[in-house]
């Protein structure tokens, strides 16, 4: 599956469905919200060429209203994904405020598998 699809299926209704890639649309209004960015992709290639897999490196940024919220959330999304994906290797979080949009937000990096295959 697709990092996208990975991401949904394990992530969609801890965020009622509001499940972003790069960007939440403007004119999506739903809280809390899950934005993702693969920072990186790198290809498993055996001999005979590259295998269809690819190990993501990947940040999730979880969005809520106030704080422990927010922290409910990100340990629950830490929790579905090391519960279901294996490998799955969690890197680092940050606390941050989003003043322009009065926004908690935790920032995760996290490696896991993607295929190009269903």
């Amino acid at each position: 599956m697709k990092v996208s699809e990975v991401l949904f299926t394990n992530l969609g209704s801890l965020f009622n469905s509001n499940v972003y890639p790069l960007i939440k649309p403007e004119s999506e209004k739903g809280l809390p919200y899950l934005v993702y960015t693969v920072l990186n992709a790198n290809p498993e290639n055996t001999l005979d060429g590259y295998t269809g897999y690819e190990m993501v490196y990947i940040q999730l940024d979880i969005y809520a209203l106030d704080y422990d919220t927010c922290e409910d959330l990100t340990n629950n999304t830490l929790e579905t994904l090391s519960t279901n994906l294996k490998p799955f290797h969690y890197e680092n979080r940050r606390y941050l405020y989003e003043n322009d949009t009065g926004l908690y937000r935790q920032s995760i990096e996290c490696y896991l598998w993607q295929s190009d295959s269903a």
